[in-house]
């Protein structure tokens, strides 16, 4: 396991969730439309079509110039959950829409506590400066940390709903 391969190992991760989000928004812009009204974001048409595609940029960079995608992935991340945050604080109760309007559970605190997790992960990503072969070690240790902070998120989630 090398440094740099597990910088990048995250980088792909991070990518990977980036395209998901992008590509679950444009499947049903009109959703993602009505969902970002809902959360009160001024000009939702534009943020609709917009978010998507700064996304599919963050994706790109993320693959090919780690360090950029990295911190355009902090930014916009930072901006995200920030963004979250004055939404709880204002108590609005829609939809995250983080991943196209898939899911109907209102926005919570786990939604800010993810994407304090993809902000770490990003960090991670600063580890490489360039793409890199990536070795299974470096993987699996990428894969374990996601898999036990979603599991934790999704655990946290059903004893704070029960």
């Amino acid at each position: 396991m090398t440094v740099s391969g597990l910088g990048y190992a995250a980088a792909v991760a991070l990518a990977a969730i980036f395209a998901i989000a992008a590509v679950a928004k444009l499947r049903d812009i009109s959703a993602t439309e009505r969902d970002f009204v809902g959360l009160g974001l001024p000009r939702a048409s534009f943020f609709a079509r917009f978010v998507p595609l700064a996304e599919l940029s963050i994706v790109a960079l993320l693959l090919i110039v780690p360090p950029a995608g990295a911190l355009a992935a902090l930014v916009s991340l930072a901006f995200f959950t920030t963004f979250l945050i004055g939404r709880l604080r204002a108590g609005v109760r829609a939809p995250c829409a983080c991943f196209g309007s898939s899911r109907a559970r209102p926005i919570s605190a786990r939604d800010v506590i993810r994407n304090l997790l993809l902000m770490a992960l990003a960090l991670v990503c600063l580890a490489t400066d360039r793409p890199t072969a990536i070795t299974l070690l470096d993987a699996l240790a990428v894969v374990v940390v996601i898999a036990v902070a979603g599991g934790a998120l999704h655990l946290a989630g059903r004893v704070r709903s029960q």
